[in-house]
């Protein structure tokens, strides 16, 4: 009786250990207004219906055209697609699984996962096709470890010399500064 009672107790700790985890998750949120706040809750940026997508101080930073593509607003740029589902895909991926893919929503909440199935961000229904698409942007114009996961970061090549918190996975300018971004060493 007495190891019955011992296994219940062992089960009921793994059990509530489980629970206060998942409780404890956070990621980036696009609320039922557009808002789009990081893990701490912080004001990141704005999404509209329309597809514009705003950094924190309102600057416009991207938008989606008629034919559902990301355009980077400063220039021109096509930064990738987002298709009905809400789904999206990169410009630079070499094969149309490397974009994220946007969940069916539960009590109204999306949530966009990577290849691997990690949760990237969620994203309140009204703004499923471009959630995806409003991350992907904020991610690539502000301090990655605002958005996406500080890994993500050692994973980047190019490094501001400036300002060592932002980084890329490819050759471009700083966000903060406009300085080039320079190969790691």
């Amino acid at each position: 009786m007495k190891l019955k009672n011992i296994l219940l107790v062992v089960l009921a700790v793994v059990m509530v250990m489980n629970i206060s985890q998942a409780q404890n998750y956070k990621a980036p949120t696009i609320d039922a207004s557009g808002k789009i706040a990081d893990k701490e809750g912080n004001h990141i940026g704005t999404v509209t219906k329309e597809g514009v997508i705003t950094d924190a101080m309102g600057m416009k930073i991207a938008y989606i055209d008629a034919e559902g593509s990301l355009v980077d607003a400063k220039t021109g740029k096509k930064l990738g697609k987002a298709a009905q589902n809400g789904n999206f895909i990169s410009a630079d991926a070499k094969t149309s699984d490397e974009g994220w893919i946007v969940s069916a929503p539960v009590n109204g909440i999306c949530l966009v996962k990577d290849k691997k199935g990690n949760v990237i961000v969620e994203v309140h229904e009204n703004y499923k096709q471009y959630g995806s698409c409003a991350i992907y942007s904020l991610t690539n114009h502000r301090d990655h470890n605002t958005v996406i996961d500080e890994k993500a970061t050692m994973d980047a090549a190019y490094v501001c010399p400036m300002h060592p918190e932002v980084t890329s996975g490819k050759p471009g300018e700083c966000s903060k500064c406009g300085m080039a971004l320079v190969k790691k060493k």
